[in-house]
């Protein structure tokens, strides 16, 4: 069995279920650390690289990439599908399996997959549009959060309903990504945003109810989960404001001063 968490975080120890080199070395406190400050010093880098050259098309990788994360996020639907039922939804008191963390351990890993999206953000020259803080602190806070909770021996149960309804969204948000890449439009853009304010909202109640009756993960991490989506809520309904709201208000505005020219 794998050795608990430290004496530092003691009140929060849970028992891994699962016990393999690579699964210690990924969730290791040194691995995470490292992790976040090549994800930062990458912005960096490649910010600076980009700067005087013309932005690279990148449409052959970015489909492969897309094909990718489709792919994987399905593979973790199916994995974490068996937590919930129409009866409990969040797979609250679900015991600890070692299917289970499996899966949430691939979900963590799958975060650093997605330190993609900043690198095809900056390279493609796209950063002004989309690398925001919401974008920087999402990808660089995301793994650190599931990395711990695999650390720490509560990567399981009740946990992964988090994991398989960021792979829902994901699995949407990669095939609309994949669609486009071959030129389609998608008129259900802007559905995907909404999708992940419902996310947010959901793992705020799933906080919630694990706060009311969950009997096996610590209250701690139930706590952390709420605060963390409340920040999430706030910064994905402010970038949707300002993307379709906002947008939505200027066309209207502008088609009225046409208008109004025209009489």
């Amino acid at each position: 069995m794998a050795s608990h968490a430290d004496n530092s975080m003691q009140f929060l120890k849970g028992e891994k279920v699962m016990d393999f080199p690579l699964y210690d070395f990924s969730v290791a406190k040194q691995t995470m650390a490292a992790m976040l400050a090549l994800y930062l010093v990458m912005i960096v880098v490649l910010r600076k690289f980009m700067q005087g050259r013309a932005p690279y098309a990148l449409t052959m990788p970015m489909k492969v990439y897309n094909i990718a994360q489709v792919a994987l996020n399905i593979y973790m639907i199916q994995g974490l599908c068996v937590l919930s039922s129409p009866t409990n939804i969040f797979g609250l008191n679900e015991k600890y399996t070692a299917r289970l963390e499996y899966f949430v351990w691939v979900h963590y890993m799958s975060k650093f997959l997605d330190y993609f999206d900043t690198v095809f953000i900056i390279l493609r020259g796209k950063e002004k549009q989309q690398l925001s803080f919401l974008h920087v602190y999402h990808h660089a806070s995301i793994g650190m959060i599931w990395g711990t909770l695999l650390y720490i021996g509560h990567g399981n149960g009740t946990v992964g309903f988090g994991a398989l309804i960021n792979s829902v969204i994901h699995c949407m948000m990669y095939s609309h990504y994949l669609w486009t890449s071959f030129g389609f439009n998608n008129p259900f853009k802007k559905m995907i945003t909404q999708a992940q304010l419902i996310q947010f909202a959901m793992c705020i109640c799933h906080a919630v109810c694990v706060l009311a009756w969950e009997k096996i993960l610590p209250r701690h991490m139930a706590w952390a989960q709420f605060v963390y989506h409340i920040q999430m809520l706030v910064l994905f309904g402010h970038f949707y404001r300002k993307s379709y709201l906002a947008a939505k208000k200027a066309k209207s505005d502008k088609a009225a001063d046409i208008k109004a020219k025209a009489i």
